[in-house]
């Protein structure tokens, strides 16, 4: 009896190690994806053609960072999540879009990098989303006075329609894959 309870408590807490990288349900990150899941990301057309699917709502990401940069040097990773799944990734002035059932969601955005500074940097929204409505999301990052070891930062936050449509039309659309 004493090895039976002793293997549970193994177990247990073998578990608890394998768990760590998902956040709790009811921790304000639990939005977020698998911290250990990266994506590569390349850019496709600009412009948004999506129709959402019928019954559903759309929500968009809109990472604005460098608008004049055209190559993929210096552009930052960032990850998007929706309910504790990461639906892709942007980088650069690229958006992301996602066809989303009606009712309430929770979203994150968070920075992919190998400097730890950097990948803590996480934000988080929620919206009620009602179907055949679209949604928008501006992820802006912010550098200011980081080389100076200033704060980097990132800010979420919804747009009204008119800027979400102005800046969709304007970004390309961001085609990532997870990495193996």
């Amino acid at each position: 009896m004493l090895r039976t309870a002793a293997a549970w408590c193994v177990l247990g807490l073998a578990g608890v190690g394998f768990a760590q990288n998902v956040p709790d349900s009811a921790h304000p990150t639990a939005a977020c994806g698998d911290d250990k899941t990266t994506f590569e990301v390349s850019r496709g057309p600009v412009g948004d053609t999506t129709l959402a699917a019928t019954g559903k709502a759309m929500v968009y990401f809109i990472e604005l960072y460098n608008l004049r940069d055209k190559g993929r040097f210096n552009r930052p990773t960032i990850r998007h999540g929706l309910d504790g799944d990461w639906l892709g990734a942007t980088q650069g002035f690229t958006y992301l879009s996602a066809s989303v059932d009606p009712g309430l969601h929770h979203l994150c955005s968070r920075w992919q990098s190998h400097f730890g500074r950097l990948s803590d940097q996480v934000s988080l929204n929620d919206f009620e989303a009602e179907a055949g409505k679209r949604y928008y999301f501006r992820v802006q990052i912010n550098v200011e006075g980081a080389s100076d070891g200033g704060a980097v930062s990132i800010d979420l936050e919804r747009v009204s329609e008119d800027e979400g449509q102005f800046l969709v039309n304007e970004a390309a659309r961001s085609i990532s894959k997870p990495k193996s």
